[in-house]
């Protein structure tokens, strides 16, 4: 799909760094000091066969740190395996990426399988429903884009691209992206925001890199994905437009846990006529992509109630297990209406 607003890398000036909020912000809380329920994005898992492959994505082209093997007892494994539904027969081993300079940066961990499963995803075409890609926040999108092309990954456009977009006081500023093709057919999406702007999550003050600092679906039913984004996870919504920067424009939106900036979800819904099939593969484990998002809540047996108040049934949960991945917990597993799991885990002390 062609872009109408394209910057050639070449043409773009040195990205200066630019993490000091000084202007109003879109992303700014509605609800300045109060705390939701539910915490930001803290995990995002892949499902994959291939950790070659999503190693030299993660790691070696945006800088993360790999950790694993996660080892951990039969017993917990196996039970991990029930409450994600694994199947008993199928061998996989978990491994975790990090940036340990950014903590409020989410993490990617990795269910790496024996043998392959099927493919959430069969392109990178962004109008194809399901989960899409992450965003990597940083102060200079040049450095970064050359760097991950010199590795072998092509670039989803031609060139960079220049968003124009505007303040809520509607004086303007810039979005410049360069977006990848990466492993199972997910992307991954360099992004830095300019004119004073502070970037859409917190960057590593010496290399000016960070990230994850959102995950990104296309989904069919954007009300109803709403509806369980706020009612059941009390995000609250702070960006909701018409993207129209493409040929196709879609709905827009993005949810953030309340009180932070870190960690937000963004949803696109295109029309019906302009959505792109899939392979009706479920976007959950044990299929091979993006297939689980975890939050950290205040209270688990509230956040039952609210599940069960919306008339959803979990599909898994599990009770004071301790692995490295997210530590001492216990959590529940729900499908968000599209489909996609949610692991809901509240600390053990």
């Amino acid at each position: 799909m062609k872009r109408r607003d394209l910057f050639a890398a070449a043409t773009l000036p040195f990205a200066a760094p630019a993490w000091a909020q000084t202007t109003q912000d879109h992303s700014a809380s509605k609800t300045p000091g109060e705390i939701g329920l539910t915490g930001p994005l803290h995990t995002i898992t892949l499902i994959t066969p291939d950790l070659p492959g999503t190693a030299k994505m993660y790691r070696d082209a945006l800088g993360m740190d790999l950790n694993g093997p996660i080892t951990m007892p039969p017993v917990t494994q196996q039970t991990l395996a029930r409450a994600w539904g694994i199947p008993a027969d199928l061998k996989w081993s978990l491994y975790v990426f990090r940036r340990p300079t950014v903590p409020l940066a989410a993490q990617i961990r990795v269910v790496v399988t024996e043998t392959p499963t099927p493919g959430i995803r069969k392109s990178w075409n962004r109008q194809e429903a399901g989960p899409y890609g992450m965003g990597f926040p940083n102060a200079d999108v040049m450095a970064w884009d050359k760097h991950i092309a010199s590795l072998g990954f092509k670039r989803a456009t031609p060139e960079i691209e220049r968003f124009p977009l505007k303040r809520p006081d509607g004086t303007p500023y810039d979005v410049l992206e360069a977006t990848f093709d990466g492993p199972d057919f997910l992307r991954s999406i360099a992004i830095s925001r300019r004119d004073g702007m502070s970037q859409v999550g917190d960057v590593d003050p010496q290399t000016g890199r960070g990230g994850p600092a959102y995950a990104t679906q296309v989904v069919a039913d954007m009300d109803a994905m709403v509806r369980f984004l706020t009612t059941v996870l009390d995000y609250e919504v702070r960006t909701d437009r018409m993207w129209k920067a493409y040929e196709v424009p879609f709905r827009f939106i993005t949810a953030y846990a309340k009180g932070v900036k870190n960690g937000h979800i963004a949803l696109a819904a295109y029309d019906a006529k302009d959505i792109v099939p899939g392979t009706n593969v479920p976007p959950a484990p044990p299929n091979r992509g993006m297939a689980m998002w975890s939050l950290q809540v205040q209270s688990l047996s509230e956040m039952q109630k609210r599940i069960a108040a919306a008339g959803l049934m979990p599909t898994g949960r599990y009770t004071k297990i301790d692995a490295a991945d997210l530590g001492p917990r216990s959590a529940v597993m729900v499908r968000a209406p599209n489909g996609f799991v949610f692991e809901l885990f509240e600390k053990e002390a």
